[in-house]
């Protein structure tokens, strides 16, 4: 019998990494599968390329209200009934997430049901009904997921932000999605998303836990193959969501009186410029020693409550942000002093050959903790790194990269992405009455 499997295993792994080997279904679907035999569980986790950044002002939301209907009947389980009284017959942990540039889904269960595991997450992933009286259901739900963001002391602070960082489409980074498309939301649109996001080559299978690699890959080609190729996802081909072309000063008010400050600048792009990226942890990292001038300078010698200064890793949307609470009245102060500051740290004398080592040694221990359980792995770790990154190789040889980093790469990363770039930065805090700007 033909194997449906088109590319050969490649076996990933390293001296603290976890274990894994992948494959490709002919239709496209990427096949992950980790064993972990410390406990009889295995977490099963689908992966899929989509989000907010995905979305236009039209469509902003339906991934969101799409990871709703996940959980709700389908062909197999044709109503919520019927969903619910499977997952007690298999004892399943289930959830989803949503967020800009990826959504996923998991299962967690006895690895002697494994295979019908796999049954049932075929099932919710490619043949959800959509159902409107369900719809109707979630629909109040997700408006009240809204609501509790509206009432969040930094939502004046986030709308800013996506206003100002991502000025050309805001709706990019905007997982919840807007009142306007949630109200809407009807099943003709949902397979329409489904239509061209939902499909295997737009996909991962991620099978972590106690499991055989012959066995999982067996039933992913057994339970998978069927899902139609779509190749309609316009993902890889999506332009840079973030963009600063200008310094800019934004006072956002603080309802709650709370004081922050942060300072943005673009970032590396993960599928653009990932070599830029491993400097840019190690820099990360070192910034948040608690020993070295940064928080010396801003927190035990400042008027800062907390500070942190970071990469964050994306494809459409990187940036480089410091930030911190303080006290209100001191706002304006700490703004300056923070600019100074980012001014002081592109020299790199700021730096120390110790520290560097101490940051790259806590991003080792991080890696390792962030796979400390197959669920980790499943969930945590590979489905990021498949989705942003675009593959696995990344991940794979991330620690040997973190390795390599030297101080003159880290003067290249802060020549080119800090050096006489343009920055955006927020300051939260009263605008109005006693203490106001």
């Amino acid at each position: 019998m033909k194997s449906l499997f088109l590319l050969i295993t490649v076996a990933l792994s390293s001296a603290f990494a976890a274990e894994f080997q992948v494959r490709q279904l002919e239709n496209g679907l990427t096949v992950i599968v980790s064993p972990d035999h410390i406990s009889p569980v295995v977490t099963i986790c689908i992966a899929v390329k989509t989000g907010a950044t995905c979305e236009t002002p039209e469509t902003n939301g339906l991934a969101h209200f799409y990871e709703h209907m996940f959980f709700k009947g389908n062909e197999a389980l044709p109503d919520q009934t019927a969903y619910n009284r499977r997952l007690g017959e298999l004892g399943i942990l289930q959830n989803g997430t949503t967020y800009p540039e990826r959504v996923q889904y998991f299962i967690t269960l006895g690895s002697d049901e494994f295979e019908n595991g796999m049954t049932f997450m075929f099932d919710a992933i490619t043949s959800p009904l959509f159902d409107m009286e369900e719809m109707e259901r979630e629909r109040e739900v997700i408006m009240n997921e809204y609501q509790r963001g509206l009432s969040s002391p930094f939502y004046n602070l986030t709308m800013a932000n996506q206003e100002v960082l991502f000025s050309d489409a805001p709706w990019r980074i905007s997982a919840i999605g807007v009142p306007e498309v949630i109200e809407a939301a009807a099943p003709p649109a949902m397979h329409d998303f489904q239509h061209i996001y939902y499909t295997p080559d737009n996909s991962a299978l991620i099978i972590a836990g106690d499991v055989d690699y012959d066995e999982a890959f067996r039933l992913a080609e057994e339970q998978f193959s069927g899902w139609e190729y779509g190749g309609r996802s316009n993902y890889d081909s999506l332009s840079m969501s973030i963009s600063i072309d200008r310094d800019t000063t934004v006072y956002v008010d603080s309802p709650t009186g709370a004081g922050y400050i942060s300072v943005v600048f673009e970032g590396p792009s993960i599928s653009t410029d990932p070599g830029d990226s491993y400097p840019a942890d190690v820099w990360g990292s070192y910034l948040a020693l608690m020993s070295r001038e940064f928080f010396t300078d801003l927190v035990t010698n400042g008027p800062f409550i907390n500070i942190y200064g970071s990469y964050y890793t994306q494809r459409f949307g990187p940036s480089i942000t410091f930030a911190g609470l303080i006290p209100p009245d001191r706002a304006e102060e700490g703004l300056a002093l923070l600019l100074d500051e980012i001014d002081q740290l592109q020299d790199i004398d700021y730096y120390d050959q110790e520290g560097i080592q101490l940051a790259k040694d806590e991003l080792h221990r991080h890696r390792i903790l962030a796979e400390e359980t197959s669920y980790d792995v499943a969930v945590e770790s590979i489905p990021f790194w498949w989705v942003v990154a675009g593959s696995l190789e990344y991940y794979e040889t991330y620690l040997d990269s973190l390795s390599a980093v030297g101080m003159e790469d880290i003067e290249a990363f802060l020549d080119e992405w800090l050096t006489g770039r343009p920055r955006a930065a927020f300051v939260m805090m009263p605008l109005e009455g006693e203490g106001g700007r």
